[in-house]
């Protein structure tokens, strides 16, 4: 079956809402420089919602001319 980005997105920010830890994630590249991590945290910085965690991840990016590194 085919989902619709509003519906991954919307699955995620459901998970998140369910506040396992703390309601909050964030969207950031990997300490060890493995990857990105879209993850429920107690970080300063982690959102209440998903698309705002990516969001500020994605003008961050932009910020610095393209894709963080």
């Amino acid at each position: 079956m085919k989902y619709t980005d509003t519906q991954l997105l919307d699955f995620l920010q459901k998970k998140n809402d369910e506040a396992t830890y703390t309601g909050k994630c964030l969207f950031r590249m990997s300490a060890r420089r493995k990857g990105w991590r879209l993850h429920e945290t107690s970080r300063k910085r982690a959102r209440k919602s998903v698309r705002k965690a990516i969001a500020d991840a994605l003008a961050k990016a932009e910020k610095r001319g393209g894709d963080e590194k």
